[in-house]
């Protein structure tokens, strides 16, 4: 999904250079599950 608004992880970690190891480790398992919710979301949106 390519919008203006919602990045994945990846796609927000490229474009952040400033994010390192550390913070991704804590990171990214939010992240995920917040992607998670979103494709369910709109999922739910189209059914």
């Amino acid at each position: 999904m390519k919008t203006q608004y919602y990045k994945t992880w990846e796609e927000y970690k490229a474009e952040h250079s400033e994010i390192d190891e550390k913070l991704t480790k804590k990171i990214a398992p939010k992240m995920q599950q917040y992607e998670e919710m979103m494709f369910m979301f709109v999922m739910n949106l189209l059914m």
